[in-house]
């Protein structure tokens, strides 16, 4: 029974999830979470394939099951859930069920429902990495005086999670259809419902007002339906969150800012066909309504990094990139700074913080009162543009620190209440900028694997191509090039397999210029070759790895001439599934067996201090291209 014990420990929770599936206890998308989740566990993830990892107790001298049988029971319960792989992949050590194509859109056509609960773990997990990696670095710092953190956004799971949500939303963004119902004017607010469909199946729906100054989405219901709506959303490239509102049920509601956020061809389409029916039935002024579609066309000015939503500008008088965030209090203030130093950023150095507007007030009359407030200031001493000035459309008036008094003074004298008819308040405001060195330092963060950093360089360029146009992008590349240039990545390094494992650490690189067999210091040309050897460390022993770069060459022919064209090349022999994580970690592509490298992998290469220069040097001795033309008989 002992024996069986470890078989029936993977089996019965499997046999168990087919037959809660047939007994209708568990739904399609359930399932499908549970086939995700097994994946997170032991499996891998790509961009476009999953592979589930099948083991066995293969150790054993005569084990009961094998790999084989393990695979077998895997193969039946998947299509007992209605779902079907692609391929097996047999294996020395493990086999590997695939989903691929038609069959991985099925798969995640599955986990759509579900996506608010993959939604929810990677939120939860991301704030334990932040908080962590904080607590972390504070505590080796203190005690070992190194400025070492852990981040746990690093590990396989979540890596594996991250990816798995990324294709979920790929698939919903490809595939679902937006349609906007008729314009509905017999309420208060013009509205009109928009839907989400798939498959022709509506998956959400939300709808769509416009309130006299603005455009305002709004779903109120149940949490399911509230969390749907959202993961959809999020998946078209908005924001949402669900709140609940006494009275209403769990509430998604979206204002300007975050409806044009949605850059999702259908959902546009169904947004601007609702302002221009709105603005031909005389709804909506012409300035205002040239204002809506300049926002639905352009879309967003905003980017995110660590939680953090930061405005993006370009001046082109001065041709500068400003990036900043202005929190609304000290308590957001320092949320946002915090957020910001976890991510290993420096005040002073990639971000500066600043009081805007200090030394002012603002004082906020009721409309009512407003009238009263005004002409009570003209009556006394106090000179228009000189003590204080009029915002008559916002009901404002502003005055300086020094001349604040004076003017509440006058307006109680007049019989108007403070905390009653009119507040007063500091106008004063935190603005947090990202410095061009933080952009910088951003970059580099994208270089070594940061897909939230990735996410927030390539969200920045694309709102300053669809706001400012080319040469605001060219100032962003301008500012960039000297850390996409540079060596960002450092050693020891370390290595890890599919399943998120540390395997090895690389500890050193080198490399060495040869020509014939011999190395050299210095060579150019075609018979110049560069040997890079990676040192790398297994359970304390050290190996070695040596790629051997070289010029290899292809002709071609333009009429009576041939061309022949030089390109960089590398074809190394992986011995074992160490090296090939060694390999892959390194210039992101391996396997065991030959492996072919060009210049993306050389370019990957680059990253690394200790490589930066000669790769450089040696790329400058890139033979010329050669001309031959045949000779005329």
């Amino acid at each position: 029974m002992d024996r069986l014990s470890k078989y029936i420990r993977i089996l019965l929770p499997l046999a168990y999830t087919v037959e809660a599936y047939r007994r209708g206890e568990l739904s399609k998308e359930e399932a499908a979470l549970a086939v995700i989740f097994a994946v997170l566990y032991d499996g891998s993830v790509y961009r476009d394939e999953i592979w589930l990892a099948v083991g066995g107790p293969e150790k054993e001298e005569s084990p009961i099951m094998t790999r084989d049988h393990f695979t077998a029971f895997w193969l039946w319960a998947l299509r007992e859930l209605g779902f079907k792989p692609s391929a097996v992949y047999p294996g020395r050590d493990t086999h590997y069920i695939v989903f691929k194509g038609d069959e991985l859109n099925g798969l995640l056509k599955a986990i759509t429902p579900v996506l608010p609960s993959l939604h929810g773990l990677r939120d939860a997990l991301a704030e334990f990495a932040d908080s962590f990696k904080v607590v972390t670095r504070e505590v080796v710092k203190r005690k070992f005086g190194v400025d070492w953190t852990y981040d746990v956004r690093n590990e396989g799971f979540f890596k594996k999670l991250e990816e798995i949500i990324t294709m979920a939303e790929d698939y919903v963004y490809r595939n679902v259809t937006v349609e906007r119902g008729s314009l509905d004017t017999s309420g208060r607010l013009p509205k009109a419902v928009i839907r989400f469909k798939l498959d022709g199946e509506e998956v959400a729906h939300i709808v769509m007002y416009w309130t006299g100054s603005e455009l305002q989405a709004m779903f109120g219901g149940s949490r399911e339906k509230a969390e749907r709506l959202a993961s959809i959303i999020r998946a078209l490239g908005g924001e949402a969150e669900v709140k609940y509102v006494k009275g209403k049920g769990q509430e998604v509601k979206l204002y300007t800012d975050g409806i044009t956020t949605i850059r999702h061809d259908g959902w546009l389409k169904a947004v601007r066909s609702f302002v221009d029916e709105l603005y031909n039935k005389g709804r909506i002024s012409e300035e205002r309504y040239k204002q809506l579609v300049k926002d639905i066309d352009a879309g967003p000015n905003t980017v995110k990094l660590a939680g953090v939503e930061f405005s993006v500008y370009y001046n082109d008088t001065r041709n500068t990139i400003e990036v900043e965030y202005q929190p609304g209090s000290e308590t957001s203030k320092n949320a946002a700074l915090n957020a910001l130093s976890a991510r290993g950023l420096v005040e002073g150095v990639h971000f500066t913080v600043t009081t805007g507007g200090a030394g002012s007030y603002v004082i906020r009359v009721a409309g009512e009162f407003y009238a009263k407030a005004v002409e009570a200031l003209a009556r006394s001493r106090l000179e228009e543009g000189k003590h204080y000035a009029i915002r008559s459309k916002r009901c404002e008036i502003s005055v300086k620190t020094e001349h604040k008094d004076a003017v509440v003074n006058a307006l109680k004298a007049a019989g108007l209440e403070e905390g009653k008819h009119f507040a007063v308040k500091s106008s004063g405001h935190y603005e947090i900028r990202i410095t061009h060195d933080g952009l910088r330092q951003i970059q580099r963060m994208a270089q070594s694997g940061d897909t939230e950093a990735e996410r927030f360089i390539r969200g920045l360029k694309d709102v300053l191509r669809r706001r400012y146009g080319d040469n605001a992008v060219k100032k962003l590349i301008e500012v960039l090039t000297p850390a996409r240039e540079e060596g960002t990545l450092d050693l020891p390094l370390a290595v890890y397999d599919e399943k998120g494992n540390m395997v090895a650490r690389v500890v050193d690189l080198r490399y060495e210029f040869v020509k014939g067999d011999q190395p050299v210091d210095q060579c150019a040309g075609e018979n110049c070759r560069l040997r890079i050897i990676v040192e790398y460390e297994v359970g304390g022993e050290r190996r070695q790895l040596e790629i051997e770069w070289r010029w290899s060459k292809v002709q071609k022919k333009k009429g009576e001439t041939t061309v022949t064209y030089f390109f960089e090349m590398a074809w190394p022999t992986v011995k074992d599934d160490v090296e090939a994580a060694v390999l892959e970690t390194l210039t992101g592509k391996a396997k065991r067996g030959k492996v072919y490298l060009l210049a993306d992998q050389l370019d990957a290469l680059r990253r690394f201090k200790a490589l930066k220069d000669a790769i450089d040097k040696w790329r400058e001795g890139r033979p010329a291209n050669q001309h031959t033309t045949k000779a005329m008989k």
